[in-house]
């Protein structure tokens, strides 16, 4: 580190010391991106005085360190107690991160009705992982009644915000009818954003896409080129169907 970023990072730190919420949240962030367990401890004392300032940002951080034990030992209960601070100000990382918890509790504390909720407040903001927990607890009629519509509904805003398991979902969807009209043609082109992502799954779909002329002109080459990178993910299915092809 250079004088010049010595110095800086000294008057930073009078800042912060001297209780500017831009120092503290600053220096914290400066800290959590060493992505060290020394970091991650040093952060810690900016974070508090930043909560305690109510920044939602820094709830939320704290928050994500004592659910992963990042500098201080886990502690469910206080995680929760940060993201419920940080939620309650809107912040959708919190309100996800809440409502997972919620929805990971044992027993009689699960609470699947507050995990959609919270889920919703996020999903609602664009939070793309609050997006796609939705569609999955109407899949699967976790805390609401299962609904193809909605389950559609979500994981295609999930996919449209650059989720590639939503997107080899919602291809999915589109392929079979499954909450939407069938259609062929969306279902290879949901499934081909899923493949260029890499999802083993996407790919071994889009090659039968290919092989059939499903949505897509019948192309043996192309269909050849997919499963072959589902095979080379070590997909069986995908290994089956090339020994069965003229390749």
């Amino acid at each position: 580190m250079s004088i010049k970023t010595n110095r800086s990072l000294e008057r930073l730190r009078a800042r912060a010391e001297g209780g500017s919420l831009y120092a503290q949240c600053r220096l914290a962030d400066l800290y959590l991106r060493q992505e060290t367990a020394e970091g991650h401890r040093s952060a810690l004392p900016w974070l508090r005085q930043a909560a305690k300032q109510g920044d939602c940002w820094a709830q939320y951080e704290l928050g994500r360190a004592y659910q992963g034990g990042l500098g201080v030992p886990k502690n469910k209960r206080l995680a929760m107690c940060y993201y419920e601070l940080s939620a309650a100000q809107g912040y959708d990382s919190a309100q996800l991160n809440l409502g997972i918890l919620h929805a990971n509790r044992k027993g009689k504390d699960r609470n699947l009705k507050e995990a959609v909720r919270l889920y919703r407040l996020a999903a609602r903001q664009g939070n793309r992982n609050a997006c796609f927990n939705l569609g999955l607890c109407y899949e699967l009629g976790r805390g609401v009644p299962q609904s193809n519509a909605q389950l559609f509904r979500w994981y295609l805003k999930a996919a449209e915000l650059g989720d590639s398991e939503a997107q080899r979902i919602v291809g999915y969807c589109c392929h079979e009818g499954v909450g939407t009209r069938r259609d062929f043609g969306m279902a290879a082109y949901w499934y081909r954003r899923a493949a260029r992502a890499g999802d083993v799954y996407a790919q071994y779909n889009l090659g039968l896409c290919y092989r059939e002329g499903e949505g897509v002109p019948r192309n043996h080459r192309r269909a050849a080129n997919w499963l072959r990178k589902a095979a080379a993910q070590g997909y069986p299915n995908a290994v089956q169907r090339l020994s069965r092809m003229d390749v």
